[in-house]
């Protein structure tokens, strides 16, 4: 039986076909979370204002 290591032929991989060593994320992960957060909480905000609208219809 043939062990395929590289599917895809033309792309090269790093470490000569290895997987990357995790590490921190230089494009800024930390704003990525902060944003994610954001709307999070803005997303709970809306949902909680849609059932207080659909309970009591007349104070909207």
């Amino acid at each position: 039986m043939e062990v395929v290591r590289n599917v895809c032929r033309g792309v090269h991989g790093a470490h000569r076909g290895d997987l990357r060593a995790t590490g921190p994320d230089p494009a800024g992960g930390g704003k990525t979370v902060i944003a994610n957060l954001i709307g999070l909480i803005l997303a709970v905000l809306v949902a909680v204002y849609m059932v207080a609208a659909l309970l009591f219809p007349e104070r909207f």
